[in-house]
């Protein structure tokens, strides 16, 4: 009975003593265990971002700027944000998620009316002949002698297109943008 307390104490022992050991020297060497840690995860990061990184694309509008309204009331500026490749986990294209902006100035003297756009009423022209509305995008308006920008317009561009001009409209005026994606 002796022989099978010692052994169990001493188990024990052992078994106390081994991890106080290594929270001790965990514990001693953490700035040494972090500086080597860092210089090893900045490597890999970067190595993995760039094969998972989806495809972008640089949107330009030429002219950026239109004049729409009856009596050329809104000066409206189209400021792109992204274009952004959509693909399944087999790498397989799904189209493009197409983003914008559009700041409206209104030219309309104090006390005249405030000028509104709806991006739901702006088409997006395809090279394939085809026009698609926005899937993302609210109403927004400038008050007289004020700028207004709106929210992230956005369109789903389906694969194999590309957009080719943007087609803005206003108080029965209609305006096209050319658009290029590079």
């Amino acid at each position: 009975m002796k022989k099978v307390f010692l052994v169990a104490m001493l188990s024990a022992s052992v078994m106390v003593y081994s991890c106080k050991s290594k929270t001790d020297k965990a514990a001693g060497d953490s700035t040494a265990t972090e500086q080597a840690a860092t210089p090893t995860t900045d490597k890999a990061a970067p190595a993995e971002t760039p094969g998972n990184a989806p495809k972008t694309y640089t949107a330009t509008f030429s002219p950026d700027t239109a004049i729409l309204g009856k009596q050329k009331e809104a000066l409206v500026k189209v400021i792109p944000v992204s274009a952004t490749d959509l693909s399944d986990p087999d790498g397989k294209s799904e189209g493009i998620e197409f983003t914008f902006k559009v700041s409206v100035t209104n030219k309309n003297k104090m006390g005249g009316n405030n000028v509104g756009l709806t991006p739901s009423e702006f088409r997006l022209a395809l090279d394939n002949n085809t026009n698609i509305s926005q899937t993302n995008g609210g109403y927004f308006s400038a008050q007289p002698e004020a700028t207004a920008e709106s929210e992230n317009i956005t369109y789903r561009i389906p694969a194999g297109a590309k957009p080719k001009a943007l087609n803005l409209f206003y108080d029965e005026t209609r305006v096209s943008v050319p658009v290029e994606l590079k």
